[in-house]
């Protein structure tokens, strides 16, 4: 009977043992991943013309929630747009449906080839960045109405895994300037948001949204473009223990209301 008993307890403290372990383990890597969290979003603008430019007048798209500012627009609002080239000059200007950035300049150069003007934010966040594929609703360059499932392409054999998702649609950007009849104007535009820790090794992950359009010989105003969306990038696996919803209010930043009537072609945004 007490050897019956000793082993019994022995299970007992062994059974104890290895759960004190993994609850310790457990709780180590939640304050792990809380202390080293790194949530970013950053913004790049991309132009490129092959021939210069006069009276240069572009709107773009600035990744935005449907309702409410965002840290990307806040950053923007503050002066935070790096690579902005002397005598260019941007603002914040509101539609009937969405927050554009304005770019102006009175003259633009040429780009050389492989180089292109190149405008970025990267900005920090407190809380996690929403990158998940399910019911996905953080900063995006187009609504996410339109989006049509597509091919994932350009992410690294690593980091694809059951969680990504990506969605083809179609986003508009405005252009006006004068210049030579075959001149062509590129823009493309990114937004990513990153989630970076540090627990037992690093890790992370991400969403990423492009769109490119290009102009050229009379093509003025609205034009659409291509867009693709891609959620749900690298490690997820700390899903397990962190509740992933963020509660990050950037502050209200002016906008300047304004109306902006589409030329010829594309649509009004």
């Amino acid at each position: 009977m007490d050897r019956t008993l000793t082993a019994v307890l022995a299970v007992l403290v062994m059974a104890m043992v290895i759960f004190l372990a993994v609850f310790s383990l457990t709780v180590y890597m939640g304050i792990r991943y809380r202390d080293t969290l790194a949530g970013t979003y950053d913004y790049r603008v991309s132009i490129a013309n092959d021939a210069a430019l006069g009276n240069v007048t572009l709107y773009l798209p600035i990744p935005g929630r449907l309702k409410g500012n965002s840290a990307v627009l806040e950053e923007i609002g503050g002066g935070g747009l790096a690579g902005l080239p002397a005598g260019w000059k941007t603002a914040l200007i509101g539609t009937e449906k969405v927050t554009l950035l304005e770019v102006t300049a009175p003259e633009v150069p040429a780009t050389p080839a492989g180089r292109p003007y190149q405008l970025s934010i990267t900005t920090r966040v407190r809380d996690p960045v929403g990158t998940g594929s399910d019911n996905f609703n953080d900063l995006v360059l187009a609504p996410l109405a339109g989006k049509t499932p597509a091919a994932c392409t350009g992410i690294p054999a690593g980091q694809v895994s059951g969680n990504v998702r990506c969605a083809a649609y179609r986003g508009s950007a405005y252009a006006d300037y004068t210049g030579p009849r075959d001149a062509r104007l590129q823009i493309s535009l990114s937004v990513t948001g990153k989630n970076a820790w540090d627990v037992i090794v690093p890790s992370g992950n991400e969403y990423r949204d492009g769109f490119q359009v290009s102009f050229s010989g009379d093509e003025r105003g609205w034009k659409e473009g291509d867009g693709l969306l891609a959620t749900g990038i690298g490690d997820y696996g700390m899903g397990f223990w962190i509740d992933w919803l963020g509660t990050y209010s950037p502050k209200e930043v002016p906008v300047r209301q304004v109306r902006v009537t589409p030329a010829a072609g594309g649509r009004p945004a």
